[in-house]
């Protein structure tokens, strides 16, 4: 029998592990970047681009066992130029690997990326997806 356990929101960790270590780091191309789980938005509610953005969304995953899960993450980052975007990404993705400590996140894995992806709006822009596999807790 599976016993109850809740899975923790994968999204909510990752948007905050990354504003929380992005805004400690020396890098130039740290300062500013907007991270949440979609594009900004004005008082009125419109989508606003910011300078760096890093967007993260969870596009599927499956129950491992009892007590993990693995969840797929797809990760978008905005950047003022190829340099900063290519560096941003792939400081994202370390960022992201150095991450697991068993509370809740297990391991991290890549699958892609991060790669170059056409924005619309011409911003350089990287796409990369990262599994993470975390471990849920008891229901009380």
């Amino acid at each position: 029998m599976t016993p109850n356990v809740l899975m923790p929101d994968v999204v909510l960790w990752a948007t905050g592990h990354l504003r929380s270590v992005l805004t400690s780091r020396p890098e130039p191309y740290t300062s500013n970047v907007y991270v949440g789980d979609k594009m900004p938005t004005t008082a009125d509610n419109k989508p606003t681009r910011k300078d760096r953005m890093v967007i993260v969304r969870r596009d599927g995953g499956r129950r491992l066992d009892g007590a993990r899960e693995t969840s797929t993450l797809g990760i978008q980052v905005w950047a003022k130029s190829d340099q900063e975007a290519n560096d941003l990404s792939r400081l994202v993705r370390a960022l992201l690997w150095a991450a697991p400590n068993g509370a809740p996140v297990v391991r991290v894995d890549d699958s892609t990326g991060p790669i170059t992806i056409p924005d619309e709006s011409g911003q350089p822009c990287r796409y990369l997806v990262v599994e993470v596999v975390v471990r849920g807790t008891p229901l009380t």
